[in-house]
């Protein structure tokens, strides 16, 4: 899928269109399954996560601009098999050595399939970015991203409680968004600003 396309096709899922949807499943479905599958060793398994990202991606798909639309849903499986392995505590992540075997995608979002200790730096190292960024925004854009974010309220309903207009909501919104992508950019590789941008907007 090229740049313009997949432009298009987000915008269209933004805007509600479940065939636009239904095209990104099939285009990415099969790819997905298999990478996660590699991971996780389970076909089942593998099924589960890859429909779990897809639903996350639909549920949340307005929170986002300007993503790319493939490397949030390999970002978001890879996490997912990342919480898997480390629950079922079944490999030892350092040994998958088929790694190298991978191309394109499938082998960038392996980046952080790495130690706990190392998982466990990341997480806390990104969770502390947070209040930073959160600090440098205007009050009321902190005050809308945080009932969008931390709330999971929907732009009407922020409208309604702050008593201005959804276009007002979507404006906050969107500086904030753009205030993390700039702040993560900055400091990380683009391995990491993905999974930074799922565990920010794409966890529960």
């Amino acid at each position: 899928m090229n740049s313009d396309n997949e432009i298009f096709l987000w915008d269209e899922i933004k805007a509600g269109n479940e065939r636009a949807f239904r095209l990104l499943y099939v285009r990415y479905y099969r790819r997905l399954l298999g990478y996660a599958d590699r991971f996780v060793q389970s076909r089942e398994e593998a099924e589960d996560l890859v429909q779990d990202a897809f639903v996350k991606f639909w549920e949340k798909r307005q929170l986002l601009e300007g993503v790319s639309v493939s490397s949030l849903l390999f970002t978001m499986v890879r996490n997912g098999c990342i919480n898997y392995l480390k629950r079922q505590a079944l490999v030892d992540i350092r040994a998958v050595d088929w790694l190298e075997n991978l191309d394109g995608e499938e082998r960038l979002y392996h980046l952080d399939f790495c130690p706990d200790v190392e998982m466990d730096f990341l997480y806390k190292e990104l969770e502390a970015q947070i209040p930073i960024v959160l600090g440098s925004l205007p009050e009321r854009s902190r005050e809308v991203f945080l009932l969008s974010r931390c709330e999971g309220l929907k732009n009407r309903e922020i409208a309604e409680r702050l008593t201005i207009s959804t276009t007002a909501v979507e404006k906050h919104i969107k500086r904030a968004l753009e205030a993390f992508e700039a702040h993560f950019r900055k400091r990380y590789p683009v391995g990491v600003y993905w999974f930074a941008l799922v565990m920010l907007f794409f966890t529960d």
